[in-house]
């Protein structure tokens, strides 16, 4: 376990610098504060929190008094109140207190910027802590630019503080490489004991990256230099020895981690400490011995025995450890456990995740599904999975950036495989609806989960009492943070970087990011009913997938865990009202199979094609459907299928798969291959959450369709240092002619397809299509752009490219999204998110539905496909109905070179696939209706008359 390095000891030496640094005439007033003041310092050091609150308190409101709240003395207080709710774990009301600091800090008269890069530096500690990585470097690299800006000898140590916490963000990042550099970097000009931090960072990074040599003499020199700084029996030294007790255990030198381990437990008793993160880490690693520790017999019970006790041993430790947290281990549950009920969130995640890890490590010993043993501790794994899973979403639901979401989600997301793996485990003993229920809930949680929770806010922003104005703002504040965002990409990417530049818009893009998170704080405590929306227990439930499914359509969703050495896949099907939970059997060659199969289809060479190649595709491809599909057979015969990928599975089109496998000792010709999608159709969905629970077809546009198709000249462009040239796409002038030719439109071509049109004509419209250039970013895809129409406008809602990051800001009322456009479905594979492509921006806009690429185009194809696809859309067909019919009309009247999957397979339906507009068939029955309406009117009068007629 790793420190964080707080400057705090310094902020409170600090008192005396302030009262020599400020002439002022002492009062009995003045004096009380200050000895209150020393009484907090006194009990902080000997770690009695509570007491030190409590003067800190009594100091702090008689310096507000007569300093006011603008003063350093005022700041100097609410700073240590800041360090000491860190220390356990209420970083809300931590960093309450920091920013009290921070504003008297800026509003004081003489204001020195040092103490404020201080703060920032302990503000960036407590993200950390709340598992906010992202913020938390934003936090240090401020701190750290500030410390360099006044670079003295006095400051080298500073900034070798701060370097220490972003090296060890990087290593929580797994950027090993990168923490390493700001080690060596660091080192020799850091304080005596930051050297002690960046020697135990080194160690872990070795042990991280399997250089056990290196690790062992790093962890020696560790030691080593601990005990010479402070004693052996003192409670800095404690994590280092528990910190190497891990790594000896993990290589199995038992009695020489033992030997470290008691040396760890002396100095938790000299020091009488009974409580807290030193205790709790003492306990995990004992655990952790127990958990590690080899049976050698050769009696199977024998072994089952022992094995059991050890593991049972390591719980109660790993108990022990969240009970040395401040958890109230008694009422464990999902909904009793908090993040502010512990210390520390980090170590009780980390302790909760053991104890279910280690509780089925106990269910493999026993491989008879019917050993009492097996189901009970199965049932234990799950019950603190539960407990696991909530503290990770309430984690997930204070982080405020996008960013910070998507990396959450990356380092949780082995968590929640695990979670789905376990409860498969518990339905091979017995088939439990809510345990299927629970599994399809954390399944979900892999996917998409940061625009699951902006539509989530947005959600709750509608259905409260929040003002316009401050939703408004926030609008303001995202679209600044984004322009400030893309000013400073293209200043690192000069070709002669200005560092002034650079450094002014990066502190500009950190005072507008940390302006957005007061401002969201600000509506959480001030509007309890959108609190209460935000962090309600929002997640889909399986009857309400059901209902949500017409009898024709199925929904299959995957759960792919790629990380471990062997690969895993499970299914979840919804067919008929039911759910059905799903292992489904594969190796690396199904991988392979993913991979050369979209390697085929998206290669742009496609037109060099040998028959061999084909040969390899039909096998993978038909690999792909006997395990991805074949197993439903029944269930989806004449049925709509949506599909929910995960992992690789998001950048493969399913209807390429085969059915049944063709003759491959003959010449393979592509329009005659059992294609699914000759017998389904294909829809698919980044969630079900997002398929279903954020249905905005009622929020329909007053206007139909805006198309734009900017009119290329072979114009060179720089894109990421590269020159680019934007070559023409005569079909896409084709493709909206004949697009115009079915429904009425808004066209904007050539010069006028401009970005400022888009921005300011967007909102209106049902339907917008988008035929254009795309270029991908795949190392920033916030920065993946469409290309407009190149007018050189130095104005940043106006330069001709559309970001990613910039449709995450706009409001759509469309109900479908066309891009037509290269690689638009392209991009980074980010657990927990799907790919981060130019698609998902608009989902994250709003707009439900989305048809895109998978690979780059063909234009004129594209123009074909894209024609008959609104015919069939015009004709009241669903969305992803309409882009089969033109698939497959393509395909019939292709000749077998054009047949290529390429040209025709790239096209994909996202999301809500229900028709725009109202099939023939309704006004045909209306006038039907009207018809036999006029017959029996006709037939009434005629009666009518005859009577008359009778009568007279």
């Amino acid at each position: 376990m790793l420190r964080n390095k707080s400057i705090q000891l310094l902020i409170f030496s600090l008192l005396f610098f302030s009262i020599s640094g400020h002439s002022t005439t002492y009062s009995s007033d003045s004096i009380r504060a200050s000895d209150s003041y020393h009484s907090g310092i006194t009990f902080f050091r000997n770690s009695n929190l509570q007491a030190a609150i409590d003067s800190f308190n009594v100091s702090a409101k008689i310096r507000e008094r007569i300093y006011s709240k603008s003063s350093y003395e005022y700041g100097v207080v609410q700073n240590a109140l800041g360090i000491i709710y860190k220390d356990l774990g209420a970083w809300d009301k931590s960093i309450e207190h920091f920013l009290l600091a921070e504003r008297a800090y800026s509003s004081e008269a003489t204001s020195n910027e040092l103490p404020i890069a201080r703060l920032y530096n302990n503000i960036g500690n407590v993200y950390k802590g709340k598992l906010n990585l992202i913020t938390a470097l934003d936090y240090y690299r401020m701190s750290r630019r500030i410390f360099q800006k006044y670079s003295t000898d006095g400051n080298r140590g500073s900034i070798a503080d701060v370097n220490y916490n972003i090296a060890d963000i990087q290593n929580r990042l797994k950027n090993y490489e990168s923490a390493l550099e700001i080690i060596e970097e660091n080192y020799s000009n850091a304080y005596p004991d930051t050297r002690i931090l960046y020697a135990s960072l080194q160690s872990v990074i070795y042990q991280n990256i399997e250089q056990f040599d290196n690790a062992y003499m790093s962890y020696s020199n560790t030691i080593k230099l601990s005990e010479e700084f402070y004693s052996k029996s003192e409670v800095n030294v404690i994590f280092d020895y528990l910190n190497f007790a891990t790594f000896l255990i993990t290589y199995h030198k038992t009695e020489e981690a033992k030997s470290i381990l008691s040396k760890a437990s002396n100095a938790l008793k000299d020091n009488n400490i009974n409580d807290g993160i030193a205790v709790s880490f003492y306990y995990k690693t004992q655990g952790f011995l127990f958990d590690n520790t080899i049976v050698e017999t050769n009696d199977i019970n024998n072994f089952r025995s022992r094995k059991t006790a050890n593991l049972t041993e390591a719980i109660t430790y790993y108990k022990k450890g969240i009970k040395a947290l401040g958890v109230d281990t008694d009422s464990l549950s999902s909904t009793s456990f908090s993040a502010g009920n512990s210390y520390s969130l980090t170590q009780s995640l980390e302790l909760l995740k053991l104890i279910a890890d280690t509780y089925t490590k106990i269910s493999d010993i026993y491989t008879d599904t019917t050993h009492p043993k097996r189901k009970e501790s199965i049932e234990k794994a799950l019950e603190y999975y539960e407990i696991t899973a909530g503290l990770i979403q309430q984690a997930r639901k204070e982080l405020y950036s996008d960013e910070s979401k998507i990396q959450l989600a990356e380092l949780e997301g082995a968590t929640f495989n695990k979670i789905v793996q376990t409860a498969y485990k518990a339905t091979e003993i017995e088939t439990n609806p809510k345990i299927i229920e629970f599994a399809f809930v954390n399944a979900e949680r892999l996917k998409a989960s940061s625009v699951f929770d902006k539509l989530s806010d947005q959600l709750a922003r509608e259905n409260s009492l929040v003002p316009d104005s401050l939703t408004e703002l926030e609008r303001t504040l995202n679209y600044s943070i984004t322009n400030q965002n893309e000013k400073l990409f293209d200043l690192k990417r000069a070709e002669k970087p200005n560092h002034l530049e650079i450094a002014s818009a990066d502190s500009m893009l950190f005072q507008l990011k940390k302006q957005r998170d007061e401002l969201n704080n600000y509506l959480e405590k001030n509007y309890s009913d959108y609190y209460e929306l935000k962090y309600a227990d929002e997640y889909i439930s399986s009857n309400t997938v059901h209902q949500s499914l017409n009898d024709n359509e199925v929904l299959i969703e995957y759960a792919f865990n790629e990380t471990d050495s062997i690969p895993e896949l499970y299914a979840f099907l919804f067919s008929e009202g039911n759910l059905s939970f799903h292992k489904i059997d594969i190796d690396s060659s199904f991988i392979k199979s993913i991979e050369e199969t979209f390697r085929f289809m998206s290669n742009p060479a496609y037109l060099f094609t040998k028959n061999e190649n084909s040969k390899d595709f039909c096998v993978a491809a038909h690999k792909l459907y006997i395990k991805l599909l074949y197993p439903f057979a029944d269930d989806i015969q004449n049925k709509k299928i949506t599909i929910i990928p995960d992992g690789k599975l998001n950048y493969l089109p399913f209807d390429a798969f085969l059915t049944e496998m063709p003759d491959t000792s003959q010449t393979i010709h592509f329009n005659t291959l059992p294609y699914l999608i000759k017998e389904n159709a294909v829809n698919y969905a980044y969630s079900a959450n997002l398929l279903f629970k954020f249905n905005r077809t009622k929020r329909k546009a007053k206007n139909k369709l805006l198309a734009f198709a900017p009119i290329y000249n072979s114009d060179t462009v720089t894109f990421e240092n590269d020159k680019l040239i934007l070559n023409p796409l005569p079909g896409v002038q084709r493709e909206v002619d004949l697009i115009s030719d079915e429904i009425r439109m808004q066209l904007f071509r050539s010069e006028d397809a401009t970005e400022k049109n888009f921005r300011e004509q967007s909102e209106d419209y049902d339907i917008l299509h988008l035929a254009m250039h795309a270029f991908i970013n795949d190392s920033l895809p916030a920065f993946s752009r469409l290309a407009f129409s190149q007018n050189n406008s130095n104005q940043p809602y106006n330069d001709g490219w559309l970001n990613t990051a910039d449709v995450y800001n706009l409001d759509l009322n469309a109900r479908l999204t066309v891009l037509s456009a290269c690689n638009t479905g392209a991009g980074n594979l980010k657990k927990g998110e799907g790919v981060m492509s130019l698609a998902r921006g608009f989902l994250y806009a709003g707009c439900p539905t989305i048809v895109m690429t998978l690979w780059e185009v063909e234009d004129n194809a594209g123009t074909k496909i894209m024609s008959s696809f609104y015919q069939n859309l015009k004709k009241g067909r669903p969305t992803d109905e309409a882009l089969r019919l033109a698939k497959l009309s393509y395909l019939e009247n292709a000749n077998p070179r054009m047949a290529h999957p390429h040209y025709w397979l790239g096209y994909v339906s996202i999301g809500n696939a229900k028709p725009l507009f109202r099939s023939y068939d309704y006004y045909f029955f209306g006038l039907l209706v009207l018809a036999l309406a006029g017959i029996a009117i006709d037939q009434f009068i005629r009666l009518k008359k005859a009577r008359k007629n009778r009568i007279e």
